[in-house]
């Protein structure tokens, strides 16, 4: 079993990876860790820092 690697992004890195894709004309002619970006998920639950 892979360990799983935990990368944040932002929105807008999501969006811009989106946005190539598209430019691009499919998930198929960018690089694989530009679909997983675009692929992202949002967090569930929000984080709060303790002051």
């Amino acid at each position: 079993m892979k360990d799983k690697h935990v990368v944040k992004v932002t929105r807008d890195q999501v969006q811009s990876a989106r946005a190539l894709i598209d430019f691009a004309g499919g998930e198929d002619k960018v690089d694989p860790v530009i679909v997983k970006i675009a692929h992202a998920l949002r967090r569930s639950t929000p984080q709060t820092r303790a002051s």
